[in-house]
């Protein structure tokens, strides 16, 4: 059981693409790592940290021993993966999304709170800078009340991840866990961080591009809140230039906020103001401080900032609305 910072944390890392290698380099950068193992179909994951020799591939999860698990895989495999290694003691830093649908995320969540082990899933962008200071704006009342809201994300699915072939990504394929709704489900949690929980909501998941996908590629919803505010979100693989954006109206003004621009304009009264510090829009810098808020979970007992039932929240989410 561990009990302390820096008291020699093993740590098992299981899939090895962008997120998962990105994930390990941060690992090798934070203090009271004692090990780390690597679990992978990916025959180059460790090329580049060869020097470090706390870093170990492993052939099976059976032979994995350690405290916590990052958990990269593909998205189909995330709810077994959790199951098996949370049921071994592993504390369990689960990628988003933590499963293919609410049904299978409910499941797992039950399953894993059986065993006691804590749980924090990947929804990094609650880590922004500007993801707080828009909380703050809107909890000041510095809108007035809040009216709408936009979100909107999208960018050309072969332009994601250079040098890889969209079509073998587990992005194109939906038996894998592909498809935007999923990929990008990072804009559905921080919705709920910015507004909370809705009371209603449509959504349109379709594929409507040439892409070589049997994923959706587009995705709209719809959600209602108490009081009757409501928030538009729309994902996408097809846009050519990446977007990434907010803008909330409200009866005292509106705040447009730009991630890809790293730029926040808040209008009211008919002033300007105008937030560009590249810290609150450094969404790389989010990946080893949510690693670190882990350990802090695992190690003293801390909330974490995303829980697993956030994760099935997310997921809920997307999919049709219950009370429909």
């Amino acid at each position: 059981m561990v009990t302390a910072a820096g008291s020699g944390l093993r740590v098992l890392v299981v899939g090895c693409g962008s997120i998962g290698k990105r994930h390990l380099a941060y690992l090798t950068t934070l203090e009271g790592i004692d090990g780390i193992s690597v679990f992978t179909g990916n025959s180059r994951c460790l090329e580049g940290f060869e020097p470090d020799r706390r870093i170990r591939a492993i052939a099976s999860l059976d032979d994995a021993m350690a405290d916590i698990a990052v958990i990269a895989n593909e998205t189909n495999k995330h709810a077994e993966t959790a199951v098996s290694l949370a049921r071994r003691g592993m504390h369990l830093f689960i990628e988003k999304p933590v499963a293919v649908s609410a049904e299978q995320a409910e499941a797992m969540m039950i399953d894993v709170a059986g065993t006691g082990v804590k749980v924090h899933v990947g929804y990094n962008l609650r880590f922004l800078g500007i993801m707080d200071r828009m909380r703050t704006l809107l909890a000041g009342k510095a809108l007035g009340t809040p009216y709408f809201a936009r979100i909107e994300a999208g960018q050309y699915l072969p332009d994601w991840r250079p040098g890889t072939d969209y079509q073998s990504s587990y992005s194109a394929s939906a038996a894998r866990g592909g498809g935007v709704a999923l990929d990008l489900s990072h804009e559905i949690d921080y919705m709920r961080y910015l507004f909370g929980d809705p009371v209603s909501w449509q959504v349109a998941r379709s594929r409507v591009s040439g892409l070589t996908v049997d994923s959706d590629d587009m995705f709209d919803g719809l959600y209602r809140y108490a009081g009757d505010f409501v928030c538009s979100v729309h994902l996408d693989y097809l846009q050519r230039t990446k977007k990434r954006k907010i803008r909330i109206a409200g009866s005292q003004g509106e705040l447009v906020c730009d991630l890809v621009a790293r730029r926040m304009t808040l209008t009211t009264q008919g002033r300007e103001t105008i937030v560009d510090d590249e810290s609150l829009f450094d969404v790389a810098g989010t990946y080893p401080v949510e690693l670190r808020q882990f350990l802090r979970v695992v190690t003293e007992g801390a909330t974490p900032r995303a829980t697993m039932e956030d994760g099935v929240r997310a997921l809920r989410l997307i999919e049709e609305c219950p009370h429909a």
